[in-house]
Formats: structure tokens, C-alpha cells, sequence
């Protein structure tokens, strides 16, 4: 029986430090837990850890293999993944243009509004990506014992996946808000929407050069 749950420990180990590897989830994060509040913050992590179990189940049931063996299903992916992540760079660099920065509050939006607006933001950058679906497809198969059921196994790696990642996203939420008390005025939420905004581009381009 040790050796079933070993595994799980090693794709842990592998999806911890990818978790914790900075990108475009991170700079969201950031952004929405100073620039918005918490709520929207959380409902961001919440969506984040939906795309990637809607990852893990399409990893599952073989849908991430059709993608990653059709080369068009891909692209378009990837297309849309950019697409996105530069319509949301957009949407930032107008606020930093602006003469008086516009800012988001939770009190301004009201549920289920204010919930989705934070999470389709993060189910969206984490569901258009397909890097997140090629990992999973390599990297599931390397962790999952031959003498076990491969989807309830792969169902079970996403389980983890997803705990993981909310565990990492929640603190960085609130480590973030902890700050914003010193950094919510116009001059750091202008800047911060900069930096955001120039890393949504980067990942864009870099989604778009690898297909």
C-alpha cells in the first residue's frame, strides 16, 4: 500500500515548486488582493484552482491528449490564452493612463457579480493556457503506479494539484492584502497595474512564440 501513496508525495514535491514558480496567477493575485480587496482575490484563487481541475479531469479522460495530439486544438488554445492575458494588459495600462486611476473595490460589486468577476479572471488565465494541460499529460503518467486504476489515480494527483494550489494562492492572497494597508494609493496601484500589465504581455508573447 506505501508504494500507492509515494508517488503522490513525489508529484506534490514536482507541483510545489512549479506552484510557487512566479507567473501570470501571481501577478494577478497580487493585483487584485491590493488594487481590488480580499474577496475578489479569493474568488480569483478559487478560479484558478477550477481551471486546473478542469485540467486534471480532461488529463483523466484523455481530452488533453486529443489537444496536445492536435496541433490546431493548440493553437487555438493558445491563441485564446493571449488573447485574454493581452486583453487584460490592455484594460490595466488604460487605468495607468489615466489622470486619477480608476480602482476596484469588493464594496462596489455585489455577489454573484462581485464572485464572478474575480473568478472567471482566474479560471480563464488558467483554463486558456495549454502548458497546464501539457503538464499534466507528461507529467501524470511519471507518478501513477501501473497497478492502479490510471483515471481514479490521475483524479487523485489533481485532488493534490488543486489543494496545493489554493494553499499557495490563499497565503500569497493574504500576504498581499497584508501589505496593501502601505501600498493602496493612486502612484503603487498605477505602477502595480504596469508591472502587471508588462507580465500578462510577456507570458502572451511567450505562449504565442512557443506554438
Amino acid at each position: 500500500m506505501p508504494h500507492v501513496f509515494l508517488p503522490v508525495l513525489a508529484f506534490a514535491a514536482a507541483w510545489g515548486v512549479l506552484v510557487l514558480t512566479p507567473g501570470t496567477e501571481t501577478a494577478l493575485i497580487i493585483r487584485l488582493s491590493i488594487s481590488v480587496g480580499r474577496t475578489t482575490a479569493i474568488d480569483a484563487v478559487l478560479g484558478i484552482a477550477s481551471g486546473l481541475t478542469l485540467w486534471g479531469i480532461g488529463t483523466a479522460f484523455g481530452l488533453s491528449a486529443l489537444i496536445a495530439a492536435s496541433h490546431t486544438l493548440y493553437l487555438v488554445l493558445e491563441w485564446a490564452c493571449a488573447g485574454y492575458l493581452l486583453s487584460l494588459a490592455f484594460r490595466l495600462m488604460v487605468n495607468v493612463l489615466r489622470s486619477t486611476p480608476e480602482t476596484e473595490t469588493d464594496s462596489e460589486n455585489q455577489a454573484p457579480k462581485a464572485f464572478w468577476s474575480g473568478f472567471q479572471r482566474g479560471m480563464f488565465t488558467t483554463i486558456l493556457n495549454p502548458l497546464v494541460g501539457v503538464f499534466d499529460l507528461t507529467a501524470f503518467p511519471q507518478f501513477i503506479p501501473p497497478d492502479v486504476n490510471a483515471v481514479t489515480y490521475a483524479l487523485l494527483l489533481t485532488v493534490v494539484q488543486a489543494i496545493l494550489t489554493l494553499a499557495w494562492y490563499f497565503i500569497l492572497a493574504f500576504t498581499a492584502l497584508f501589505f496593501s494597508r502601505f501600498l493602496a494609493n493612486p502612484v503603487v496601484i498605477r505602477v502595480l497595474d504596469g508591472l502587471t500589465a508588462l507580465v500578462f504581455v510577456i507570458f502572451a508573447i511567450r505562449l504565442v512564440i512557443s506554438g
